[in-house]
């Protein structure tokens, strides 16, 4: 009986090491596949205050007048990304009448000037841009919103692309397309000069 007390105590502890080695090599099995998902979306304070003005920019917009055609996410791993993530954010169609005219809006929020201006862009950003609106034919727009939060700025100003030639732009050049009383009023697409105000 002592015999067959040593062999269950013996069984008992080569089963426990047996399935321990069995469930690390089935942990490090998975770790190689392992996928680092925090490098997918970006979290940054920046990113979340972009996502915030980008629905501030798409409540301006009248779902009597726009369509919301296309919505783009800023999402990638490791290095890779669907080519639509280089496109402006959004995609609108303006319908009145019979008159239908798609076009293109970037998103940007800074939270102050700086240097009496703002960079809005990247180099590379702005020829995506210039890529897109060619390839697409279509106009494309640049809504920057300046101050206090990206769901209520101070300042709002709407540049079509074909007028911004720099990624930097001065504080008196954004004048000229700065949008008054934005707070009250929605945006308004004029179609025969394909202006958006």
């Amino acid at each position: 009986m002592t015999v067959g007390i040593l062999f269950l105590i013996l069984g008992a502890i080569v089963f426990v090491f047996l399935k321990n080695e069995n469930s690390t090599n089935v942990t490090q099995h998975y770790d190689d596949y392992e996928t680092d998902y925090s490098s997918t979306i970006d979290y940054s304070p920046e990113h979340e205050k972009g996502e915030a003005f980008e629905k501030y920019v798409v409540q301006k917009f009248s779902r009597n007048l726009f369509k919301v055609k296309e919505w783009r996410g800023d999402k990638f791993v490791n290095g890779q990304y669907a080519e639509t993530t280089t496109y402006p954010d959004l995609t609108l169609e303006f319908n009145f009448r019979d008159v239908t005219q798609t076009f293109a809006v970037e998103c940007k929020y800074r939270s102050d000037y700086y240097r009496d201006g703002i960079e809005w862009c990247k180099p590379y950003q702005l020829e995506n841009y210039r890529h897109y609106a060619q390839r697409f034919r279509m106009p494309v727009f640049v809504v920057i919103g300046v101050g206090y939060s990206p769901y209520e700025p101070d300042e709002l100003y709407v540049i079509p692309l074909k007028a911004l030639h720099q990624t930097f732009v001065s504080r008196s050049f954004l004048k000229h397309y700065q949008k008054y009383n934005f707070q009250e009023s929605n945006f308004y697409f004029d179609p025969q000069s394909l202006s958006l105000r």
